[in-house]
């Protein structure tokens, strides 16, 4: 009678101990499932929040993570010299911080002329994206020796990919898969 009456309450353990973990394990799935929903707001929308805090010409929008936080870091020149970043967080569209970049490092050859014929962003993304599938984490227009270019970061599925597209030709100048093996001793 003891032996049933024990095997009993071992079974009515072992029953209620696995009903309590699957429990758990529900409520992080829904955790996780609510956390997939959210959805980024994008580059342009960040652009297009960060221009109504500061007005002037885009210089770079990057997708950042730190202390728990997404965020856009859109950085803006701004009449007078002045550059500005402004930090969007990533799905709410809401304004982080606005701060002056003291930056003195700025050259003015970095400045496109009125006259450039150069391609958007749109169609340099597009570029890159031909080339691998993935998500645009960073996009940067720069200047190197007088030659305006992209500076291009996708995320993929094995990991960061890189590109430089010539802002004028369109032409794939470099670029550079990382699989985030986590070891860069033998990156380029």
């Amino acid at each position: 009678m003891k032996k049933i009456v024990i095997g009993s309450l071992a079974a009515a353990l072992v029953i209620s101990g696995g009903l309590a973990i699957n429990a758990l394990a529900d409520d992080d799935n829904l955790k996780l499932s609510k956390s997939q929903n959210e959805k980024l707001i994008g580059m342009e929308k960040a652009k297009e929040v960060a221009l109504t805090q500061v007005d002037g010409i885009i210089e770079s929008v990057e997708l950042e993570q730190r202390n728990g936080k997404t965020f856009y870091d859109v950085d803006i020149d701004a009449e007078k010299s002045k550059e500005y970043e402004v930090r969007v967080e990533a799905y709410t569209a809401k304004v982080l911080n606005i701060r002056e970049d003291d930056d003195d490092q700025d050259d003015d050859d970095d400045q496109v002329p009125t006259n450039a014929k150069l391609i958007t962003e749109a169609k340099a993304i597009e570029i890159a994206q031909k080339q691998i599938k993935g998500t645009l984490s960073e996009i940067k227009l720069d200047s190197d020796d007088g030659q305006f270019e992209y500076e291009i970061e996708l995320r993929t599925a094995k990991g960061k990919a890189e590109f430089t597209v010539d802002a004028t030709t369109g032409k794939i100048l470099e670029s550079e898969l990382d699989d985030d093996d986590d070891d860069d001793r033998y990156d380029d």
